[in-house]
């Protein structure tokens, strides 16, 4: 032991190593911390922009059903189509309330539990920090008690000052490196059940969305199967008949007021003869009746371009969670 009760240089050997051991711990706890601030801030994004495709998808569920309820009430003639398309609208728009559910429940037991490690995560670093500058402090401390024992091994006073110090920064080193470690065990329980349960939950409530989707869209797909295009075919060409025979009824009706001319009877619909010669030409209706429906073809096909909506789906980063209209 040295002169005046100072602390022995074998201790000073001792509460150097036990620094190099905090300052150790300290580093290993800082890259412990720093992984999961990566890995689960990249969770929480990707589990985010599912939640965000989630909503968008759940909109465009309510556009669709909302596109079949119209059309089924717009169809005054197919008759079974319209019964369809009801019951697929309305089992449609079910799917897309277990998809608000769905989302809600992925906001709330995913989304949110990993969010919150941002800030967890800045917390720790900074503690870590603190740790680490005690650790320095303490070195600090002890160079300087080298220097002065080496420049002035006489000058008790100014050792005894330095030892002072030395004993507080040593103190403060070790109470806050076991502060530092209680911590990081409780902060590795926390991020390892929180990690665990946010998983799970992504899973069964995706499990649970995808069973009850299914059995709607099994539905839906009934619903549209089951529709009887030959009958409502059927119903079809007997409006379209009945729809001819009132053009005749009309045009007889104008032959009558024109006082019974035989001349304008023989060039429109008087009489049977020229009745016949008007619509006699099959071939030429058939190729007129094909190249239009060829052109209705054309001209709808742009209907089907998703080109926006490819454009919208690539803004994912921007789009935050939007909330269901009339859900609140």
């Amino acid at each position: 032991m040295s002169r005046g009760g100072s602390i022995p240089r074998g201790k000073e050997k001792e509460s150097l190593n036990s620094s190099r051991n905090i300052e150790s711990q300290a580093k290993f706890c800082q890259s412990r911390v720093a992984l999961v601030e990566k890995n689960y801030g990249n969770l929480c994004e990707t589990l985010g922009s599912i939640t965000r495709k989630a909503a968008r998808q759940r909109d465009k569920g309510d556009l669709l059903a909302k596109q079949l309820q119209e059309y089924a009430n717009s169809e005054n003639i197919s008759h079974c189509t319209k019964a369809g398309l009801t019951l697929c609208a309305q089992n449609m728009s079910a799917i897309q309330d277990y998809r608000e559910a769905e989302i809600k429940r992925l906001e709330a037991k995913v989304v949110h539990p990993l969010s919150g490690y941002g800030d967890i995560c800045k917390k720790k670093k900074k503690d870590i920090s603190t740790e680490l500058g005690n650790i320095k402090k303490e070195q600090k401390t002890l160079q300087q008690l080298e220097k002065v024992r080496t420049k002035s091994p006489g000058d008790q006073h100014q050792i005894t000052r330095a030892e002072t110090e030395l004993k507080k920064a040593n103190v403060d080193s070790e109470m806050g490196g076991k502060a530092l470690e209680e911590q990081m065990v409780v902060f590795e329980k926390q991020r390892l059940g929180d990690v665990k349960n946010s998983l799970a939950d992504f899973i069964n409530i995706e499990m649970i969305f995808h069973a009850r989707a299914l059995e709607y869209y099994a539905r839906c797909f009934e619903n549209i199967v089951m529709i009887d295009e030959e009958r409502d075919l059927q119903e079809f060409k007997r409006k379209l008949q009945a729809s001819k025979g009132m053009h005749a009824d009309f045009g007889q009706t104008l032959g009558g007021l024109s006082g019974g001319s035989s001349t304008m009877g023989s060039d429109t619909l008087g009489t049977g003869s020229s009745y016949t010669y008007t619509y006699g030409d099959t071939s030429t209706a058939t190729a007129s009746a094909s190249d239009a429906r060829r052109v209705r073809i054309s001209n709808t096909s742009m209907m089907y371009d998703d080109d926006e909506d490819d454009e919208d789906d690539d803004d994912d980063d921007e789009y935050s969670v939007p909330r269901r209209t009339g859900m609140r």
